[in-house]
């Protein structure tokens, strides 16, 4: 998964799911550890992130201006497949 650094924070950086609308796909970012701070979203066309390994292409500016881009949502709720990968990468 991406990860980008911001002001000391580590973000993880995803591909979300779902289509707010047609055309257009979230980034998602959650602060690490999870639950610190609230996730960001933003907004880009499907034609720029396509894949989650599209997403894992960008550089560190490219994440930045993302992330400069994003607005400050409320603390992540997770499906109980996400909680499975969230414990998953713990074990690591």
């Amino acid at each position: 998964m991406a990860t980008v650094k911001i002001d000391g924070d580590v973000w993880k950086v995803r591909l979300g799911q779902d289509r707010s609308r047609p055309g257009s796909r979230l980034v998602l970012f959650f602060c690490q550890p999870t639950g610190q701070r609230p996730y960001r979203v933003v907004e880009v066309e499907e034609n720029l992130l396509t894949s989650q390994d599209d997403l894992e292409r960008l550089s560190r500016k490219q994440l930045l201006d993302l992330y400069q881009r994003s607005a400050s949502m409320d603390a992540p709720v997770y499906r109980s497949d996400e909680l499975t990968d969230v414990r998953r990468e713990r074990r690591d």
